[in-house]
Parts: structure tokens; sequence; C-alpha cells
């Protein structure tokens, strides 16, 4: 949880932050200091995470025996491996 310090100094997980330092802390962590000194922390909103690319997974292409297909060279396609 994305906090900014409001108090002088605060011992933390993440060491002494002091007025006007964005940390990242545990929520619990957050929680209990909060019961203590209600004004220490001001909770920042959570940046949304960027969505990860989706890749295409890939696996190597095998001939009707089983064993792995190689490489044409002659092609500009790579026959040795196909979509999973």
């Amino acid at each position: 949880m994305k906090v900014l310090v409001k108090d002088r100094s605060i011992s933390t997980s993440q060491g002494i932050v002091r007025s006007g330092d964005e940390v990242e802390l545990p929520e619990a962590e957050v929680k209990k200091i909060m019961v203590m000194k209600p004004s220490a922390f001001e909770i920042l909103k959570a940046e949304p995470k960027p969505a990860k690319k989706s890749t295409a997974k890939k696996k190597r292409a095998r001939n009707e025996d089983g064993t792995l297909k190689a490489d044409d060279p002659s092609t500009p396609e790579n026959e040795a491996w196909e979509d999973a």
C-alpha cells in the first residue's frame, strides 16, 4: 500500500521515513501504525498495473515418428517451432 508520510518521522519495515516521503508498506503495518498515530499517513491511490503483453507460446515441432523437426534454412519461416 502506497502512503505519504505526514508525521515528522516514523520507524517502519522500510527504515525510518520522514515527512513528505512516499513509501510502499504492507497493509497490516499501515493499519497498525494508524491505530497508534491516526494522522501519520495519507493513503495514496494505487496506480493501475499495466497489462502484461500476451506472448504466443511456442513449442518444438515434431515429425510423425516423434523426433524434433529441423529448420529449413532456405525458407523464411522457422519450421522447427510451432504455436502451442
